[in-house]
């Protein structure tokens, strides 16, 4: 195996774990991610309260309904009943009673828009309730699914640090220094392919002299612009 071929599989192997750790971070960050659950609960929760507020208020003009009947009631028992026989009286009632069907018309009015306040306030509510509850199912499954592949990620960093391992046993460590020091300024990627006499990672041109260096087995070549090692694709 020739120097470059040996840095070039090692790159593939810690580029492949590079790989899977860094998904594994991007994986994590997702899993902790509430925030559409978080808006959808936020929404839930005020529709939740405004409906309240509305099933409140209606109460209430249910309740103002119930004793403006018994009023109107009690004015007709009294105005019908027979009991008061004075003109003047019976005038005040008939008075009375024309005031308080007015009244109790405002009432119903009132009641009624509180109806259907509360009818809207449900269905606003039972909507974002179905939504909260789809977006807590996507998510669960979506775990379920991201967590898996966290698993088979491990596992393959795992297969990936043993092959590393007996790469590093079987060949001369001669270059690793170089090796490390250039994955650490070249963005994690220290060997690149030459193709067609040009560098695949910046695409620089090669000299011929350069390129020959870098076919020949016992030698190491380097990119003239991005300093790469170049390996013969």
């Amino acid at each position: 195996m020739s120097r470059s071929q040996f840095l070039f599989r090692l790159q593939q192997l810690d580029t492949g774990i590079d790989n899977a750790q860094n998904r594994i971070q991007e994986i994590n960050r997702l899993l902790l991610d509430r925030t559409n659950l978080d808006e959808a609960l936020k929404i839930h929760q005020e529709l939740e309260s405004n409906h309240a507020s509305n099933l409140k208020a209606l109460k209430i003009a249910e309740g103002d309904v119930a004793l403006q009947n018994a009023k109107v009631e009690q004015n007709q028992r009294k105005l019908y009943g027979g009991s008061i026989t004075n003109p003047k009286e019976l005038e005040d009632l008939q008075l009375e009673s024309i005031s308080l069907a007015k009244y109790l018309h405002v009432l119903e009015e009132r009641q009624l828009e509180a109806m259907f306040a509360s009818d809207r306030s449900q269905s606003e509510l039972d909507s974002a309730a179905a939504k909260l509850d789809k977006i807590t199912r996507n998510m669960e499954a979506e775990r379920i699914l991201l967590n898996e592949e966290k698993s088979n990620l491990e596992a393959d960093i795992t297969a990936l640090h043993e092959k590393k391992k007996r790469l590093l046993e079987k060949e001369a460590l001669s270059d690793l220094s170089i090796y490390q020091t250039l994955r650490e300024s070249a963005s994690g990627i220290a060997v690149t392919l030459m193709i067609d006499s040009s560098c695949a990672s910046c695409g620089a041109s090669i000299p011929s002299a350069i390129e020959q260096e870098a076919k020949a087995p016992a030698k190491l070549a380097f990119c003239p612009t991005c300093k790469r090692i170049l390996h013969p694709g």
